[in-house]
């Protein structure tokens, strides 16, 4: 690879499931290979991992369903604070998580009620 450019990136985070928002450190390298070909490397903590916007989980819960906001978007908005959660446990216990759980298990046991029902609705109509 042909010698390239280098910057510092720092990208906002949202987890979807606990709402934790969080701020990570990228060293961005950019340059091109011998064919032509736009390369870009991701390094954090020293170490080359995926882009931003590619399999980061939340440090808080471990889920995978994380947004990201656009560079420079937590400066503009002072109401969001960084690492906050949407449910805050007393120091030392994890958060408790059955508001978003309950949610998602009311909706689950609607779509089976629902299909349960056709179901029973087809083989009893024959």
């Amino acid at each position: 690879m042909r010698e390239g450019t280098s910057s510092t990136e720092t990208w906002p985070f949202e987890c979807l499931h606990c709402l934790r928002v969080w701020e990570e450190e990228y060293v961005v390298h950019r340059a091109r290979d011998e064919q032509g070909i736009d390369v870009v490397v991701w390094i954090r903590d020293d170490v080359t991992v995926e882009p931003p916007w590619s399999g980061t989980t939340c440090p808080g819960c471990g889920c995978g369903t994380v947004t990201t906001f656009p560079t420079g978007y937590l400066a503009h908005h002072p109401e969001i604070t960084l690492g906050r959660s949407a449910l805050r446990a007393p120091a030392g216990e994890r958060p408790a998580r059955g508001a978003p759980f309950a949610s998602h298990a009311l909706l689950t046991l609607t779509l089976l009620l629902l299909t349960g029902v056709g179901l029973y609705e087809r083989l009893h109509a024959r």
